[in-house]
């Protein structure tokens, strides 16, 4: 049975880049596989996923600072 991916997590003190010439953004990730260990890769975004990230980033701190009782 081949290995699967479980989940992936931000790969720590690695930056995010955008590249404005292919107009995509590149997140640094580590894929936890099913057998306990893990791949690194990158979520690549176009500009317009970039702008929903964002979007929907800002709702989680949000959530966050309204569940923790106060501004994040």
């Amino acid at each position: 049975m081949p290995v699967r991916a479980t989940h992936a997590t931000l790969l720590a003190r690695r930056d995010a880049v955008y590249d404005p010439r292919a107009r995509q953004g590149s997140i640094p990730v580590e894929f936890h596989l099913d057998d306990g260990s893990t791949l690194d890769g990158a979520l690549i975004l176009t500009s317009a996923e970039v702008v929903w990230l964002h979007q929907q980033t800002s709702r989680l701190v949000d959530a966050h600072g309204r569940a923790v009782g106060g501004t994040p």
